[in-house]
């Protein structure tokens, strides 16, 4: 842009000296016509200005990591006139890591329909945030510019990548109670006695029990159950330690998963060290979870998920699972 203005001021600096040597009216009227040149060329440029709307074009909005995204700012427009220049400004942020990239993209002759294509920065798992600042646009000389009103911030989350599901046997845990079967009594030995309440079977009585203790016992069967798995890690350490973590806490859930079992995951924020629980249940719940491990800030530093003991939600009993880093084992606390 200013390349051009200084070439139209040189051309009408020449054109005001040459009324010095030719007093002539061809010199006068051409003085003018490169004088209103500028008004006449905005004129003609508004209507394919004003009519310029700007949109992304996003064909996902969940990437796994170092993967390719393409996407792209169309430069649509309500009438079919070209546009000298755009010029923008692509602000990326990614939430997880802290991480800001800024540059500066400029197509020149664009006509309707144009898509800019864009970079994006995924070689760290995150939850980027895209935003468009300082969008322009140049009359067809290319020396008036506006501004133009940028599409709406979009976002991409950069997911892990597939990995190897670190190894994890739940062990089985007894003493869950279970109700006896209706109409029937419990068989063998493992039963456990509890006072009798209505609509308990008659069958499940223990009546020898009863008539030493001269009220009613009821027996309930004893089953054994596995724990509710709980993946957890410390959201905090460099961008690669928590790639690698958010992979193998992936690959561990979609196991889990495939094998019917509910879980939880949980972290705990490092700033305040509050701590985040999300239980897995199926691909819906999962994706809930994985948007706040994007999303939550992860410095260097902070609080750590084992600074407080890692207890049940509920009555159901809990087997904590470490998620380490990449140098470590992966041991079961």
């Amino acid at each position: 842009m200013i390349f051009r203005r200084i070439v139209y001021l040189l051309i009408l600096l020449a054109a005001l000296f040459a009324q010095l040597f030719d007093v002539g009216y061809l010199v006068h009227y051409l003085f003018i016509l490169i004088l209103l040149l500028p008004v006449a060329g905005l004129l003609l440029s508004l209507p394919a200005i004003l009519g310029c709307r700007p949109r992304w074009v996003m064909p996902a909005v969940i990437a796994r990591r170092e993967a390719q995204v393409s996407w792209a700012l169309a430069m649509g427009n309500r009438f079919p006139l070209p546009l000298s220049r755009v010029s923008f400004r692509l602000r990326i942020h990614n939430r997880m890591t802290g991480e800001t990239t800024v540059y500066r993209r400029e197509e020149t002759g664009v006509f309707p329909g144009l898509s800019v294509p864009l970079r994006l920065p995924t070689h760290h798992c995150g939850y980027l945030e895209c935003r468009v600042e300082r969008l322009r646009v140049w009359d067809c000389l290319g020396l008036f510019s506006l501004p133009l009103k940028p599409p709406a911030p979009v976002s991409l989350l950069v997911g892990p990548v597939p990995v190897k599901a670190p190894p994890c046997s739940l062990p089985e845990q007894r003493g869950a109670v279970l109700p006896a079967p209706k109409g029937q009594a419990p068989t063998g030995e493992e039963y456990d006695l509890r006072g009798y309440r209505p609509g308990d079977s008659i069958r499940a009585i223990h009546w020898k029990l009863s008539a030493k203790r001269d009220q009613l016992v009821v027996r309930e069967l004893l089953a054994s159950r596995r724990p509710v798995p709980v993946l957890v890690f410390d959201h905090l350490g460099p961008p690669e330690e928590l790639d690698h973590i958010i992979d193998q806490t992936a690959a561990l859930s979609l196991a889990l998963r495939q094998d019917s079992q509910p879980h939880e995951i949980r972290w705990a924020e490092p700033v305040s060290g509050t701590v985040r629980r999300f239980t897995i249940e199926d691909e819906a719940s999962w994706l809930r979870c994985l948007t706040a491990i994007l999303s939550d800030s992860a410095p260097l530093q902070g609080h750590s998920i084992w600074e407080r003991p890692v207890t049940a939600a509920g009555e159901d009993p809990i087997f904590p699972v470490h998620i380490r880093r990449e140098e470590e084992h992966h041991e079961e606390p």
